[in-house]
């Protein structure tokens, strides 16, 4: 086949070298995407914000493995649909990572491991088939019609240093990695502690993954999850959020509400995703009563509380015992002390 070479001019007078063709891409011999492309390119919505192409700890797959990963971001007001998007860090179609049928919300995070293993969306994450090179390389960032969104040169990084994009909108090498969270130097503190966060007064107090007892107000069976405000003072949970998966800390957010002291919150986790006419609170997700995690999380993406749990038979519940420990009920208390 011929080679086909467009050079298009831009703005600043720099030319992008290569052309998406509706079956995939050529590209001129020598050809590169420039800075200019990227710096352009990311005053649109989605975009990349932070690489790690030697994560030996920083960030683990839903395997417990330590791939290298790339997190995209949402800056925009607007949900944009990345069906058919395109990351990869070669011009070879058969090298490439097809984004499949998903569309980000505004403020969202998403991370795509680049281990070498294609696994579109399986077990809620995603694997490019593709890995990055730890002593340089570049990530390209195609959108569903072939257009370039970014192209991001990577220098040489280290053991867990990440190449993050900062506040002002430029480039940085650092070891205060953030997946799927703000790059700011509190969100790397609450990620790499091993505690919850000093000084959080609203934890998760009770659950239940299989409920066939206990009705909402409305009538209907399902699963929940009970917030309490341990504080002294009211706090708004807009903008907190809750998940049971690490990789998705926007899962879920709560509505406006407001927990007095001492209150007591419960959440029906129905994957309905809905408040009721009569004020019930439906989450995104359901619960596994054979294995799952529950998180808790500030509206900067902080984790504030986290349990996990197995084997909860049905009308059992798992309740915040005094001391903080975790103990099995049968002897549920939605809405109540423990």
């Amino acid at each position: 086949k011929p080679l086909i070479v467009l050079a298009a001019a831009l703005a600043v007078g720099i030319l992008l070298q290569f052309v998406i063709l509706p079956n995939g891409w050529v590209m001129a011999e020598k050809a590169r995407a420039t800075d200019a492309v990227a710096e352009i390119a990311s005053t649109r919505g989605v975009r990349i914000n932070e690489i790690m192409s030697a994560n030996k700890a920083a960030c683990f797959d839903e395997n417990g493995a330590c791939p290298d990963w790339i997190e995209l971001y949402n800056a925009g007001n607007s949900a944009v649909d990345i069906t058919g998007w395109v990351l990869t860090d070669k011009t070879s179609r058969s090298i490439r990572f097809t984004f499949p049928e998903y569309v980000m919300q505004p403020d969202e995070y998403l991370i795509v491991f680049a281990d070498g293993f294609l696994r579109n969306g399986e077990n809620d994450t995603w694997h490019a088939p593709f890995k990055l090179s730890s002593f340089g390389d570049t990530l390209l960032l195609f959108d569903g019609n072939g257009t370039i969104v970014e192209s991001i040169n990577i220098p040489e990084l280290s053991e867990d240093n990440a190449y993050a994009r900062t506040a002002s909108g430029g480039w940085n090498v650092t070891r205060e990695y953030t997946p799927l969270m703000e790059n700011t130097t509190i969100n790397y503190a609450a990620l790499t502690s091993t505690q919850v966060l000093p000084g959080s007064e609203l934890v998760i107090s009770e659950l239940m993954a299989s409920n066939a007892s206990f009705r909402a107000p409305s009538g209907m069976l399902s699963d929940w999850i009970e917030i309490v405000n341990r504080g002294g003072a009211p706090v708004s949970l807009s903008g907190y959020g809750l998940s049971d998966k690490t990789t998705k800390p926007s899962r879920w957010r709560f509505p406006d509400v407001t927990l007095q002291p001492g209150e007591y919150l419960v959440v029906y986790a129905s994957g309905l995703d809905r408040v009721t006419e009569t004020g019930e609170i439906h989450t995104s997700f359901r619960l596994s009563a054979e294995r799952e995690s529950v998180y808790l999380y500030t509206p900067s993406r902080q984790i504030i509380d986290a349990v996990s749990w197995e084997n909860l038979k049905t009308d059992q519940s798992y309740k915040r015992q005094d001391g903080d420990a975790w103990a099995v009920s049968t002897t549920p208390t939605p809405g109540a002390a423990n």
